[in-house]
């Protein structure tokens, strides 16, 4: 179990689609794709203490061999942490950043289901390529001092 599991609550509060693009299929040749994440932590909330916000935007754009876009797609997760002022740990965030990629994912596979052409996995988030990123939102939601 890990240590945050004892004093915060995770809330999924909303996911919604925030772009989708898809080209004619013609364009289809020689996938390649990437997928960031804009990391958003709020500071616990001013009306109450024990909660906090944390929004991630997993974005995924696949190009084709002429490195133009022929997917691009985003949601927006935000979660509601109850952490009673607590700085969550960053696997702890990194296991909803997690979460969030794996909402994105389903959501592809069923906007994308009825177009063969562009089935493409989806890259999974890596906690060694998001470490930095996690810690500088951390830092400024819970400024040391």
């Amino acid at each position: 179990m890990h240590p945050d599991s004892v004093y915060m609550e995770v809330l999924k509060y909303l996911v919604e689609v925030t772009k989708w693009e898809e080209s004619p299929w013609e364009s289809y040749a020689d996938l390649s794709g990437n997928m960031n994440f804009g990391l958003v932590l709020g500071p616990p909330d001013e009306e109450d203490k024990a909660y906090s916000y944390f929004e991630i935007r997993p974005l995924l754009k696949i190009t084709n061999s002429g490195g133009h876009a022929v997917f691009v797609g985003e949601t927006k997760s935000v979660i509601r942490l109850t952490n009673n002022g607590i700085v969550p740990e960053a696997e702890t965030l990194f296991a909803i950043i997690e979460d969030a990629a794996r909402e994105f994912a389903k959501i592809f596979l069923e906007r994308t289901k009825d177009n063969p052409h562009i089935h493409h996995p989806i890259p999974r988030p890596e906690f060694k390529s998001l470490q930095a990123v996690i810690q500088d939102c951390l830092d400024v939601a819970y400024p040391k001092g």
